[in-house]
């Protein structure tokens, strides 16, 4: 039941993140056809070429009039529509009447005011999906923006399953916001006087500034202002959900993993007894040879530890540690009564990160421990991930695999090990551009995640190559799986200005027969990716046992 509700929750996740990059492009759209439309007016009568970008705006129209009721602008399907015939009969009569000019002009306006007016569902997020989540979220988002761009912005909010209440800064100076503790504020800063809002909201909530200056002078205006995030324009919708996740999103406490290296096991108890009241997951060990031995299985955020104890001292130890690549980051905290200034610097030269003095009060190394794990686990995660899709980056993913092939081995469960590759991806860039390329890799990255398990560990292999470990499946069943992955992606449309188009990826899969070690795994998987190269693409293949 775990597992299925981790599934929900992530599917849940993608979903709203999708809706609101939908959201975003709606209104990119309109005002591409707004500014379309404005500037073939001067141009009549209108050129060859003239009526070939009549055609580009009716396809504008037809793309918002199937969209917009999709993402919770039901009035934009509804005037987008009819424009996309006026812009049609336009563009194949050869001499159009001027009140036809008039009708289409109108509507263009009735398309931009209706996207103006906002989404029918910014303030309930649009479904039972926005309303779930914003029940889980609490209180709303603050939104502090200029009218003209309130809609797109209370909208991706929206369909990121927060809600939104939008606030003015009259509001904030004249104290009319809720007392109590706001779950975040967005501030757009073309409104006036930008960071007064965020100095008047300081300590009430987390900022999240949205900025066109992203310079050094601005963003430190920004931080004495009290502003915790600033996300750059034009807004990257990726970026402005994990922030709101971060400050506002509704989890579970977070089960911090701490390992204590102490050779008194009256104390060790103790701090162990404190941080597991604090809902932390500890493990001890009073011995320090086996010290490496319990980090490896329990892959800590943090280990705390004594600085003296018999045979080897907590430095010693702590470089031993710092000899393993994925311990480079693991926080070292020392427990010592040390008053050497000249020992402290040292331990943290070699291998420590921060010291509590002894006798421990238990409260204070509760708050230190907490905020040292919450920080080395939000590094980490930044350290380990893509920039563009969020998924483990190359070097983490084969770690993850080296030790996943450990666990299998030594509980004796089935792995498969799938590599995929986007076809003919050369070609999407050179005929749309990179970016719509990244919005392509985005794309797959965003339907292996919606579609694998939680418990499945996602990488991006490099390029346009992604890799998966399905924890508990063999690959004749892995098989089936990606093959159905394989089916929905190849199915799903890209849209650009000019053109709808389709991807597809091929994929090699591997197991863990045979106790096969990392490196041969790959090269398997890899042998049976390029056999589905040359047998024509668009397929999976499994490699022989």
């Amino acid at each position: 039941m775990t597992e299925l509700a981790g599934a929900e929750t992530e599917m849940r996740d993608a979903l709203r993140r999708l809706r609101a990059d939908g959201v975003q492009r709606l209104g990119e759209r309109v005002r591409e056809l707004v500014a379309g439309w404005a500037a073939l007016q001067p141009r009549r009568p209108w050129d060859a070429v003239d009526r070939a970008r009549l055609g580009e705006l009716a396809a504008s129209a037809h793309r918002l009039a199937g969209a917009g009721g999709t993402f919770g602008f039901p009035g934009l399907s509804k005037a987008a529509a009819p424009l996309e015939l006026l812009l049609l009969g336009l563009r194949d009569t050869p001499s159009p009447r001027g009140d036809r000019l008039r009708q289409a002009s109108a509507q263009v306006e009735a398309v931009a005011a209706a996207w103006a007016a906002g989404s029918a569902g910014a303030e309930e997020a649009g479904d039972a999906l926005g309303q779930a989540s914003q029940a889980e979220h609490g209180e709303p988002i603050f939104l502090f923006a200029e009218p003209e761009e309130q809609a797109l912005l209370s909208a991706v909010i929206a369909n990121l399953g927060y809600g939104v209440r939008r606030a003015s800064e009259r509001e904030v100076l004249e104290g009319m916001l809720p007392e109590s503790r706001l779950s975040a504020a967005v501030i757009d800063d073309a409104v006036p006087d930008p960071l007064a809002v965020c100095r008047r909201l300081a300590g009430r909530c987390p900022l999240i500034l949205l900025a066109e200056d992203s310079s050094f002078e601005n963003r430190l205006a920004a931080a004495r202002a009290g502003v915790e995030a600033l996300v750059a324009k034009p807004l990257e919708v990726n970026e402005l959900a994990d922030w709101l996740d971060h400050f506002a999103g509704a989890r579970a406490e977070t089960r911090y993993s701490i390992v204590i290296v102490d050779d008194d096991q009256l104390l060790a108890a103790a701090y162990a007894m404190a941080l597991r009241q604090a809902g932390m997951q500890v493990t001890s060990v009073s011995d320090p040879a086996q010290a490496i031995e319990v980090i490896a299985a329990a892959a800590p955020d943090l280990i705390l530890m004594d600085l003296q104890m018999p045979g080897i001292d907590g430095i010693e130890l702590a470089r031993v540690i710092r000899q393993t690549r994925r311990h480079l980051s693991l926080p070292i905290l020392f427990l010592s009564a040390e008053q050497d200034t000249q020992r402290q610097i040292l331990a943290r030269r070699l291998g420590g990160d921060d010291f509590i003095p002894k006798p421990v009060d238990l409260d204070r190394l509760v708050t230190l421990v907490r905020l040292r794990a919450e920080r080395a686990r939000s590094l980490r995660a930044v350290m380990e991930s893509d920039s563009l899709t969020g998924l483990l980056n190359h070097a983490r993913f084969k770690e993850r695999l080296v030790l996943e092939l450990e666990r299998a081995r030594r509980h004796g469960h089935t792995l498969s090990l799938v590599i995929f590759d986007l076809d003919h991806f050369k070609s999407v860039n050179d005929n749309y551009g990179h970016l719509v390329g990244d919005r392509v890799i985005r794309g797959l990255a965003r339907s292996l995640q919606k579609r694998l398990r939680r418990t499945d560990v996602i990488g991006r292999y490099g390029g346009e190559e992604f890799a998966a470990l399905l924890i508990g499946t063999a690959p004749t069943e892995a098989h089936g799986i990606i093959e159905h992955l394989r089916e929905r992606f190849a199915a799903a449309s890209f849209d650009t200005e000019s053109a709808s188009f389709s991807v597809t990826f091929s994929a090699g899969i591997a197991g863990n027969a045979g106790g096969v070690e990392a490196e041969a795994m790959i090269s398997a998987a890899d042998a049976a990716l390029y056999a589905a190269k040359r047998a024509g693409r668009n397929r999976v293949m499994v490699a022989p046992a």
